[in-house]
């Protein structure tokens, strides 16, 4: 099959020291669930992402047609993504929505004022929420 040449990227990936792909698919089946599993008899080894590409563990490069949650809508590795990731992680990583934390009251303002209509969480859906949730930990 001839395949058409992608367009030039100013991107050089690093060269890949870790495992095989044989050894990753060995440790998969030996300590991930089955039910994670794979689509190929025999997938490729993704080692690196930036933009839309994606590179296997010999450098070769692939146009990402698939994505995933995010990556769709603004490529892997985006700088100014990057970026704002680097400056949140500098100030606080992690916190659990157990405690109070700026930035997802904010972010969900942000995204509820793009939305068409008046989308704010009622009491009501609060109250039906609690025993969808109540019955998802019991079933665990």
């Amino acid at each position: 099959m001839n395949l058409p040449d992608l367009p030039l990227f100013d991107h050089k990936p690093r060269k890949y020291n870790g495992p095989s792909a044989e050894e990753v698919l060995r440790l998969r089946k030996q300590f991930l669930n089955p039910g994670i599993f794979l689509y190929y008899k025999k997938p490729l080894m993704l080692v690196e992402r930036k933009m839309q590409y994606v590179w296997d563990e010999r450098g070769r490069r692939y146009l990402d047609a698939l994505g995933g949650i995010v990556t769709v809508s603004v490529g892997h590795c985006h700088p100014d993504v990057v970026e704002v990731v680097r400056q949140q992680n500098e100030t606080l990583q992690h916190s659990t929505t157990i405690y109070l934390q700026p930035n997802i009251a904010e972010y969900a303002q942000k995204l509820a004022s793009k939305m068409p209509g008046d989308l704010k969480v009622s009491s009501a859906a609060r109250d039906r929420s609690l025993p969808i949730l109540t019955s998802r930990n019991n079933r665990l």
